[in-house]
């Protein structure tokens, strides 16, 4: 995978050390954290080092791709977005914004551009995502992204499953 990827108006690019600081600040707001699987809160000294070194380590396996969300303007870091357990065939779709950040179509724009990147560079046939149910603009990221609930699939040949606080969207994109 490219290393830099760039839209109208954000560049993803890999995380460096230096970025640390702020992955402290803007994961560690306790409804960023709140609304995902894997940020804790609160956010441990130590933890954004770890996390940006094991993200390299990763992505020099293949296993993962991870992004910092920086604003092609002035460089800020504004949150992540990756593909993380990636097979040869697939990866699961996942991302992050500062608080700041919410609202302005930053993980759209980025998930598009990494979607799109990603089926034009790799030979997937799938990207999934996940998303906690009380996290619905999440889910509405996704949609925007084009892509399904599994569950939706699930209705279309009646079988029916119960998910606790997590809603698995197994989510197929449409390429």
């Amino acid at each position: 995978m490219e290393p830099i990827i760039t839209t109208d108006r954000l560049i993803l690019r890999a995380f460096t050390p230096q970025d640390a600081d702020q992955v402290q600040i803007l994961a560690g707001e306790e409804r960023v954290a709140r609304l995902t699987e894997s940020i804790p809160h609160p956010y441990p000294d130590g933890l954004a080092e770890e996390w940006i070194n094991n993200n390299e380590s990763l992505r020099e396996k293949d296993s993962a791709f991870v992004y910092a969300i920086t604003l092609k303007a002035s460089g800020t870091l504004v949150g992540a977005i990756g593909l993380n357990n990636v097979t040869h065939t697939d990866a699961e779709l996942g991302y992050w914004l500062g608080l700041p950040y919410w609202g302005q179509g930053y993980c759209s724009e980025a998930g598009q551009a990494l979607i799109s990147h990603t089926f034009e560079q790799l030979p997937f046939n799938q990207i999934r995502a996940r998303t906690l149910t009380e996290n619905t603009k999440s889910g509405q990221v996704l949609v925007r992204l084009g892509f399904r609930s599994t569950s939706e699939i699930l209705e279309l040949i009646s079988i029916v499953t119960t998910l606790c606080r997590q809603l698995l969207c197994c989510i197929q994109a449409p390429y």
